[in-house]
């Protein structure tokens, strides 16, 4: 397909967009299991991202430079990145920010301090592109996208923060210590477990994966992205938090890659033999509310929520609501940020 023929079909509806990302997420991780190839994840990047030039590198530390993994930019410009992009200063800040950079966006004076705008950007035309670098959950440096076009793309804005959402499977494909089986292991659909990938930016579409298929969340996946970016701003990563979602409890295991955060969501029993509407009810007392708020939050009597308040305290063997609400934040207990509603839980479906 030509570059021209991508652009008129660029997506242009967030469904139709997070499904071609999720084209090359699978692409990614079949590539990082060695049963496809590099040009296989670049196909589905170009049906997302009509670049004309587009290059995947892993960073060799031994040899102190990137190596290139793709051929789809021409020689020179390949050799330039191999040897010269890690002593770019821009490159060297979007390295230690962690924040991809789009050429539109970036300032003159960055402009004129990169060697790599004036060695391929201006020579080659480019007027929009961007170089996102590729780190693994455990925080490696393993390698960059760097993509360039010639023409603008404004209509493409909402597919920067879906590639920014893409840079964990693509880190994959780059990283020489991934074990064939650790990238998909989380969200093997056995288990009913699925991922995440959440980005910073408030109201950005999430992408999210149950062994290898889109699934759909709905508005509890709104919810539950709004919370994910909520810890991930107040909590060090990696970590653990629960939460009532769908009529059910389930762990989230948080993890930063890049501008996103990784979720691994999975079912897990009920601490204590609490029900779903004592742990929602525990999980509303870490944020110090009175029964009467609890109740109308998720709009149930206020009697009611004095019973399910004082059957906790019992099952536990606590003294009193504070140990409660410190019970419930030791076991990383979240309340969603909207109304009950939001959490599939309503009066009369508790168990």
């Amino acid at each position: 397909m030509t570059y021209a023929q991508r652009m008129a079909e660029a997506p242009g509806s967030t469904a139709r967009l997070m499904d071609r990302a999720l084209a090359v997420r699978e692409a990614a991780m079949r590539a990082a299991r060695g049963t496809a190839t590099l040009d296989a994840v670049l196909a589905a990047l170009a049906d997302l991202v009509p670049f004309e030039v587009a290059g995947l590198s892993r960073w060799d530390e031994a040899a102190g430079r990137h190596i290139n993994l793709t051929d789809a930019m021409p020689r020179a410009t390949a050799g330039i990145i191999e040897t010269e992009l890690h002593r770019d200063p821009v490159f060297a800040r979007i390295q230690r920010t962690r924040e991809a950079l789009w050429l539109s966006d970036m300032p003159r004076q960055l402009r004129r301090m990169s060697s790599v705008v004036r060695d391929i950007v201006e020579p080659s035309g480019f007027s929009e592109g961007t170089t996102q670098c590729l780190f693994t959950t455990d925080g490696r440096y393993v390698g960059v996208l760097n993509i360039g076009m010639t023409r603008p793309l404004d209509h493409l804005l909402p597919v920067r923060p879906v590639v920014a959402m893409l840079t964990d499977s693509l880190a994959a494909v780059a990283d020489p210590l991934r074990k064939n089986d650790a990238y998909d292991q989380p969200s093997e659909p056995g288990d009913g477990g699925w991922a995440m990938t959440v980005p910073d930016s408030p109201g950005a579409p999430y992408l999210s994966v149950n062994g290898g298929l889109r699934r759909h969340l709905g508005v509890d996946g709104s919810l539950l992205s709004d919370l994910i970016r909520t810890t991930a701003r107040s909590r060090p990563l990696p970590t653990t938090i629960l939460v009532i979602h769908a009529q059910q409890l389930i762990e989230v295991r948080l993890i930063r890659t890049g501008t996103t955060t990784q979720a691994f969501c999975r079912p897990c029993g009920r601490p204590g033999g609490l029900s779903l509407r004592e742990l929602q009810v525990m999980a509303e007392l870490t944020r110090g509310l009175t029964n009467r708020e609890i109740a109308g939050r998720l709009s149930i009597a206020v009697r009611t929520v004095a019973t399910h308040i004082e059957h906790i305290l019992a099952k536990l063997d606590l003294p009193n609501r504070a140990a409660a609400a410190a019970r419930a934040a030791a076991w990383g207990l979240e309340p969603l940020q909207g109304h009950a509603r939001g959490s599939g839980l309503r009066s009369g479906r508790m168990t």
